[in-house]
């Protein structure tokens, strides 16, 4: 079972920017909100076949995960997969210059199975939020110059 996030937002910088800062996995702990850390695994140059480790900590609870880039087309289009049993999601990227910065639209597939399905609805929609929050603080940061 599949449950999607669909997101959009324009940021008020260049599309070589924004890619930048998106597919950098060492910069998600600035702008995604929550105890976040994630890094390469796999030395640079980083693109198709690259891969990262992630530690999550939300409460108590801490769960690390693999992904691995399957799509690397500067500068529009950017795409991770789940290579691990806690994490089986599909995520795609897309960049589009438009008036004044650069539309990004994200879709994340998590590939819910066994029990997991039972909370799927839930971890989406909450995941779905916190996806949104950050692409606002990715907004407002890149605009500031932060990042």
């Amino acid at each position: 079972m599949a449950s999607l996030v669909r997101s959009s937002i324009v940021v008020s910088r260049p599309i070589e920017d924004v890619l930048a800062v998106l597919t950098n996995v060492e910069n998600t702990g600035k702008w995604f909100p929550g105890d976040v850390k994630e890094w390469w695994t796999s030395p640079p140059p980083h693109g198709v076949g690259s891969t990262r480790h992630a530690r999550v900590k939300m409460g108590l609870v801490t769960t690390e995960n693999d992904a691995v880039t399957t799509v690397y087309e500067p500068p529009h289009r950017a795409g991770l997969k789940g290579t691990s049993k806690t994490a089986p999601f599909e995520a795609m990227l897309t960049f589009e210059p438009v008036e004044g910065g650069t539309r990004v639209d994200s879709q994340i597939d998590f590939l819910m199975t066994g029990a997991a399905k039972l909370f799927a609805g839930m971890f989406t929609r909450r995941y779905g939020k916190s996806w949104e929050q950050g692409l606002v603080n990715l907004k407002r940061m890149m605009e500031a110059g932060e990042l």
